[in-house]
C-alpha cells in the first residue's frame, strides 16, 4: 500500500509546479460504498493523519492533521465523496465529487471533482481532476490543522487540481452478477494538488486530459 501512496504523489507532483498554490494528503481514511455513493472520511475509530501545505506564501507551510485527530469541539474532520456510475468488471466512473476539509476553528476547503477507478490486483486507484476548490475562511485568516503548529495566511481565490485516491479493496464496486457490491470500513488513502494554470508551462488541466484519455469509449 504504501508504494501506491507514493506514486501517487510522484504522479500528481509532476504535473504543474510552477503554479501549485497548495497540496494535500490524507491516510488510514474510513471509506464505504452503499451501492450508490463513495465516502471516504476522516472517524475516531481510524488513525486518520495528514496535512494541507500552501506555496502561495513563500517557503511551504503544512498545517498538519495529526493522526487520529479530533479537532476543537470536534469541528476538525475530512470529507470525500463521489458518485459511482459506469461500473465495469475493472473501471468505474467518479461523479459529483465533493471535498471537505476542515480544521479545528471552522477554516474550510473546499472543492468539486470527477475522474476514474481502476480495479487491479485487488487494489482500487482513482485519477481525478478537481474542477473548483477554494478556502472559506471564518475570521482569523489562518488554515491551522490540529495541532497548532504549522498555520499559514489562508489563501484567496478559485483554484483546479488533480486529485488521487488509493485503497486495498476486498470487494470491487460491482458483482459478478451486475448488480453493485456494498462495503464499509475500509481504509483509504487521498493525495491532491491545486492551483493556477500558468502560461507557457505545464498545466493541472494536464490532469483532466489524462482523465479523459482513459476513459472507456
Amino acid at each position: 500500500m504504501r508504494t501506491y501512496c507514493t506514486l501517487g504523489i510522484i504522479g500528481l507532483a509532476g504535473v504543474a509546479n510552477a503554479s501549485t498554490v497548495g497540496t494535500f494528503g490524507f491516510t488510514d481514511l474510513n471509506s464505504s460504498y452503499d451501492g450508490q455513493t463513495f465516502h471516504a472520511l476522516s472517524l475516531g475509530s481510524f488513525p486518520t493523519g495528514g496535512d494541507v501545505t500552501d506555496y502561495s506564501n513563500g517557503p511551504a507551510s503544512s498545517a498538519t492533521f495529526e493522526s487520529g485527530f479530533i479537532g476543537v469541539q470536534n469541528l476538525a474532520d475530512v470529507v470525500f465523496q463521489m458518485d459511482i456510475s459506469n461500473v465495469t468488471a475493472t473501471t468505474a466512473d467518479g461523479t459529483s465529487g465533493r471535498i471537505v476539509i476542515r480544521d479545528e476553528d471552522g477554516d474550510v476547503l473546499s472543492g468539486s471533482f470527477q475522474g476514474v477507478w481502476d480495479f487491479r490486483f485487488g487494489f482500487g486507484f482513482f485519477d481525478g481532476e478537481i474542477t473548483t476548490i477554494a478556502y472559506n475562511d471564518v475570521g482569523d485568516g489562518l488554515f491551522t490543522g490540529t495541532d497548532g503548529t504549522g498555520a499559514y495566511a489562508t489563501p484567496d481565490g478559485t483554484y483546479i487540481g488533480g486529485i488521487s485516491f488509493m485503497m486495498e479493496m476486498s470487494t470491487w464496486f460491482g458483482s459478478a452478477a451486475g448488480g453493485p457490491n456494498t462495503f464499509s470500513d475500509e481504509i483509504a488513502a487521498s493525495f491532491g494538488l491545486f492551483g493556477t494554470p500558468t502560461p507557457g508551462g505545464v498545466s493541472l488541466l494536464a490532469l483532466g486530459g489524462l482523465v479523459a484519455s482513459r476513459r472507456r469509449r
